[in-house]
């Protein structure tokens, strides 16, 4: 278990998917929710390594990487309105995939099987 790979894993990824923001040509807080998104993937990939074993299959990762991704993308779409928004067509899916990919790289690169 690599504290640090956790924490990057989750970074790396949720700048990535927030990113997509820059795409936004009417958003006027664009390096605010960037920044927002990288911390969420940072926090993502905490939680799931700190749920995950060495002994843990891949499958697991990906569906705990997918519920903490989407508890964290729901929270983000709660927080911008909820369905007032009709932000939940990019929000939720992309915090789900984010989070099965952050499990997935989990169980890959932080658990080294010797």
């Amino acid at each position: 278990m690599n504290f640090f790979v956790f924490v990057v894993i989750g970074t790396l990824l949720g700048a990535l998917d927030g990113a997509g923001i820059f795409f936004a040509p009417d958003e006027p807080y664009k390096w605010q929710i960037f920044l927002a998104a990288t911390l969420k993937g940072a926090l993502v990939g905490l939680l799931t390594g700190f749920s995950l074993a060495p002994s843990s299959r891949w499958w697991t990762a990906i569906g705990a990487g997918a519920l903490y991704g989407f508890a964290f993308a729901l929270v983000v779409y709660l927080a911008k309105g909820g369905p007032q928004s009709g932000d939940a067509l990019y929000v939720i899916p992309s915090g789900i995939i984010f989070g099965a990919l952050t499990g997935l790289f989990i169980i890959i690169w932080a658990f080294k099987r010797i």
